[in-house]
């Protein structure tokens, strides 16, 4: 397909001229369009959709379905050196929050006309001054006509097609004030915008719809092709962000070609660094970049390179986190932090063992062997054996993580605690540690958490019911994390689950996993 760099700006005289050809070429299609059956179409740009629909070829449909079948939040951790190490979360937006122009690891096609207009989808507006192009197809694909827009700027004068007949629009922009690059005339098939920058924030929509006789509105909600990435490194824990360079994002191509058929990208001219990430400016705990765009195909191997970086006393070069999962079209939050403790997760350090008491010293601590610990009832201050797990008088009900002195101020989970702990994407695994299945939540390279399969216990059976399965309290109302090997089917889950089943549920022995704030 023959590349066009530029067109001529077409006058009005040339514009009449174009329409007599037109009106007076259709009888050769032996489709004659006469002054009742003439349809005008008038465009109008809603803005930029980031919910995927239904409405779309076949192609775009298996690509929503691949988009949705990726985890929202990711995160991947590595160690920087003995103390300390970096997770970085990539999360995708919501689409409230993507159109609102907002940017954890590893389309619009309007209905079938049946009035004068199409309901607007909601949609981020695109700002004054952005150029698109809407070219127009007939039914057996051949080019019909097409007009330049500009956001802000006087309309072109509206298609003239004929009535009742069924018509593929094309849209496409840059996002930006460029000069949008053209196409010729071959068939919808074949055309294609070639040559088109990697970095450039390429939009495109594909609309089929029949036009009525009379006046028709037009309106496209453009969506994204490429993805876009914001940056942001928290240094919070360990002091001042001095050196922030070489930062890049992988795999990238420098330059794609369009397919307007389907909005289908051949992707040309790999990058070898990948794309530039530009940080704000150094010298406090947390810095952010622009918006990165990112043109490549769906990947579960994205690459974020950082060339050098120094936050307080650390440096480290020739950082790699992989295995990140980006998918084209999506927008994302990277968010990388520094941290000093492998148990940290969500800014909370989680106790290495499940809580014990020992009537006899009076002692509250943190079990060493896998599977020890105390079963506490909800809100009691003492466990199972004590002689006062059951007296629910002021004086033994309480937080009994707050009971452990080791120069901490530990606590019992909240409901949203363990939120954060599971995340939305589940990441614990089966593990095996000591001889004793659990429940593992990774945090960094071989580090996590781990939560043995210990079940619980009622007032009316001595016995640990449930054993393959790890049952631990939070403060909220008997809200729990509940992991392990579902008892009836054996299948793996951890999920927090509401155990309200009345009064005696209080009363059940579970084990408790404290946590405290980072210090």
């Amino acid at each position: 397909m023959k590349k066009i760099l530029s067109r001529p700006m077409l006058k009005p005289v040339i514009g009449i001229l174009i329409s007599l050809v037109f009106l007076t070429a259709c009888s050769k299609e032996e489709n004659t369009i006469h002054s009742d059956k003439v349809a005008k179409v008038q465009v109008r740009v809603a803005g930029i959709d980031h919910a995927e629909t239904s409405g779309l070829k076949s192609s775009s449909a298996k690509q929503a379905s691949a988009k949705n079948s990726l985890s929202r939040v990711q995160t991947v951790s590595v160690r920087l050196d003995n103390d300390h190490y970096m997770q970085a979360t990539l999360s995708r937006t919501d689409a409230e929050d993507q159109a609102s122009g907002v940017a954890h690891l590893k389309r619009a096609n309007a209905p079938r006309a049946q009035a004068s207009s199409s309901k607007i989808q909601a949609a981020n507006p695109l700002p004054t001054g952005v150029t698109y192009i809407v070219v127009v197809y007939d039914s057996k694909g051949d080019y019909v006509d097409q007009a330049d827009y500009i956001i802000g700027g006087s309309a072109p004068e509206p298609f003239e097609l004929a009535a009742d007949q069924t018509y593929t629009f094309i849209a496409y922009s840059l996002n930006n004030s460029d000069l949008v690059p053209s196409i010729g005339t071959d068939p919808l098939s074949t055309v294609k915008v070639e040559s088109i920058a990697g970095t450039s924030d390429l939009l495109y929509t594909r609309i089929d719809q029949v036009v009525t006789a009379g006046d028709n509105t037009l309106n496209i909600t453009l969506r994204h092709l490429f993805s876009e990435i914001t940056t942001t490194v928290d240094g919070s824990q360990i002091g001042s962000i001095e050196i922030a360079d070489n930062f890049y994002l992988a795999p990238h191509y420098n330059e794609v070609d369009l397919a307007l058929t389907d909005g289908a990208i051949t992707y040309n001219n790999i990058s070898t660094d990948g794309s530039p990430v530009q940080m704000d400016v150094l010298g406090s705990n947390t810095i952010t970049s622009l918006p990165t765009i990112i043109a490549h195909p769906s990947t579960t191997n994205g690459i974020l390179k950082i060339g050098a970086i120094k936050i307080g006393d650390v440096t480290k070069n020739n950082v790699e986190i992989g295995g990140i999962s980006i998918h084209p079209g999506e927008r994302y939050d990277l968010n990388i932090t520094i941290k000093k403790h492998p148990q940290d997760v969500g800014g909370l350090i989680w106790a290495e063992g499940d809580l014990a008491y020992d009537t006899n010293t009076d002692i509250y601590n943190f079990a060493q062997n896998q599977g020890g610990g105390s079963y506490f009832p909800f809100g009691h201050l003492y466990p199972y054996g004590d002689g006062r797990e059951f007296d629910r008088s002021a004086a033994n009900l309480g937080d009994p993580c707050a009971l452990v002195m080791d120069g901490n101020q530990w606590r019992t989970p909240t409901k949203e605690d363990f939120d954060i702990l599971s995340g939305e994407t589940d990441t614990s695994e089966p593990r095996i540690m000591d001889g004793i299945d659990g429940a593992w939540y990774p945090t960094i390279d071989d580090e996590g958490l781990f939560f043995p399969e210990t079940g619980y216990r009622v007032p009316t059976n001595s016995n640990i019911l449930q054993p393959r399965e790890g049952w631990r309290w939070s403060t909220t109302s008997l809200w729990i994390l509940w992991a392990g090997r579902h008892q009836e089917n054996g299948n793996w889950y951890s999920v927090v689950s509401n155990r309200d089943g009345g009064f005696s549920t209080v009363d059940w022995g579970m084990k408790i996993r404290c946590v405290r704030d980072y210090n």
